[in-house]
């Protein structure tokens, strides 16, 4: 093709070549010397000698190299390693931010080519080829990272409804759907770091008597006032539940104490009026884990506080009962432990409840 064209077509094409590329160097197959085919001022700040080689050429690409791009610039960080990469591809190319002679980053696209022979993989004399990318670049980036914010919001949208289908609307509990979705992952923790599960049925007291004396408003206050006194009196993690009604569920794994788990009391009948008082929980031991100690007292002591600071023609109390137990590897469901603590629960609530006496 050289016989059909001029001097002039050949200045032409390398005219052409030049204005694409910042920066054209020929690494010699020998003493790997890098001549330059041309430097546009952009990138005079490389301060790239007539003398200088491959690892000097590499050297001023990584000092003016951003330094969250210069691990993109390894493949080329030993002509050893790069001759092996163009022994298998006729090209490699990194893109990074390269500071040009104004002190600012721009993104540019590094090419190394074998020049040998076209298309082809022999021999090591390589073509080096700086190209200008940056508005393209920031294009791309800037549609991707709007691409992420609006996967960002489309999850926290996702994550908002779906924790809204969870979630009981009068006292921000979960409900029975959060219930099973959390006590697997609960369960699982539980399983899998030996940890032990404390297991609460809470009954608001009187809930009847407080809708036909003083309205339904006055039960759905005493609800969340007990919604809330469970908020600030169980465990840290603690998954609150409203299962219906008068009714919620507290459950969370807990780390465990090492205690055996056949020294505990595991019977309802074994509670004593005195377990109310106040200062005792109904419990399966006195040596449960410490995570739930004074549980109860932290309870009784919200809803004091809430009795103390509303002027309600009415006090608001609860019952509970609950467990500790560890997690057997076979259990996939908390029923049974929700079983014995709902029996302590009534337990309570014959003994404590006052709209029963």
């Amino acid at each position: 093709m050289e016989e059909y064209l001029s001097k002039e077509k050949k200045n032409s094409i390398a005219n052409a070549i030049r204005s694409v590329y910042q920066l054209i160097v020929l690494v010699e197959e020998e003493s790997r010397n890098c001549n330059i085919i041309d430097c546009n001022n952009e990138l005079s700040n490389l301060k790239i000698g007539e003398t200088s080689t491959f690892e000097d050429l590499y050297e001023s690409l990584y000092r003016n190299t951003h330094p969250e791009n210069r691990d993109s610039l390894q493949i080329f960080s030993s002509i050893d390693l790069l001759n092996d990469l163009l022994s298998k591809q006729v090209y490699v190319s990194v893109d990074c931010l390269i500071r040009h002679s104004d002190y600012r980053y721009y993104w540019s696209r590094i090419t190394v080519c074998n020049s040998k022979s076209m298309d082809s993989t022999d021999g090591s004399e390589y073509l080096i080829l700086i190209q200008d990318i940056h508005d393209d670049k920031s294009a791309t980036l800037a549609e991707h990272n709007e691409l992420i914010r609006m996967l960002s919001a489309m999850k926290k949208n996702y994550d908002d409804l779906f924790i809204e289908n969870m979630t009981d609307a009068q006292t921000g509990c979960y409900n029975r759907k959060g219930f099973r979705y959390f006590e697997a992952i609960a369960l699982e923790d539980a399983r899998e770091n030996g940890k032990d599960i404390f297991v609460c049925v809470v009954d608001l007291n009187g809930l009847k008597h407080l809708n036909d004396t003083f309205g339904h408003g006055a039960g759905d206050t005493a609800l969340c006032a007990v919604a809330d006194a469970l908020k600030a009196a169980s465990p840290d993690g603690s998954y609150i539940i409203r299962t219906g009604g008068d009714e919620f569920l507290v459950f969370c794994p807990l780390d465990g104490q090492g205690e055996d788990p056949k020294r505990r009391d595991t019977s309802a009948k074994t509670a004593r009026s005195s377990d109310f008082d106040g200062k005792a929980d109904l419990h399966e031991s006195a040596n449960e884990n410490k995570a739930v100690d004074g549980f109860g007292e932290k309870l009784k002591a919200a809803l004091d506080a809430y009795n103390n600071s509303c002027d309600n023609p009415f006090e608001v109390s609860a019952s509970y009962g609950y467990v500790v137990q560890p997690v057997a590897e076979d259990l996939r469901s908390l029923d049974s432990y929700i079983e014995t603590a709902d029996e302590k629960m009534y337990v309570m609530k014959e003994l404590t409840d006052p709209y029963k006496r």
